[in-house]
């Protein structure tokens, strides 16, 4: 994925740092589309924070893991079709 200011589509992500510990602050993203690798990308950009998320080998550099958790979610059943909402606290 790339940022395509021509003609790509519009998205938009807000965030806030939460806490900086040892050179690493922890950040949350509240995403308002939903594009592909957005949040990556919003991230590792020069136009977004400019530093890729930790552990992500596409837009920035292979980890232990991809440093990127959901601590909510919501998603329409689909067989039921009901609202469903999910958390998670953060990883330590």
């Amino acid at each position: 994925q790339k940022v395509d200011t021509n003609d790509g589509k519009p998205a938009v992500t807000f965030y806030e740092v939460v806490e900086t510990t040892d050179g690493r602050t922890r950040v949350r993203f509240y995403p308002v589309t939903g594009r592909t690798h957005q949040l990556r990308v919003h991230a590792a950009h020069a136009g977004g924070l400019n530093t890729p998320i930790v552990g992500d080998d596409i837009y920035g550099r292979r980890d232990d893991r991809l440093c990127l958790h959901a601590g909510w979610i919501e998603i329409t059943h689909p067989m039921t079709l009901s609202r469903m909402a999910f958390t998670a606290d953060d990883p330590i």
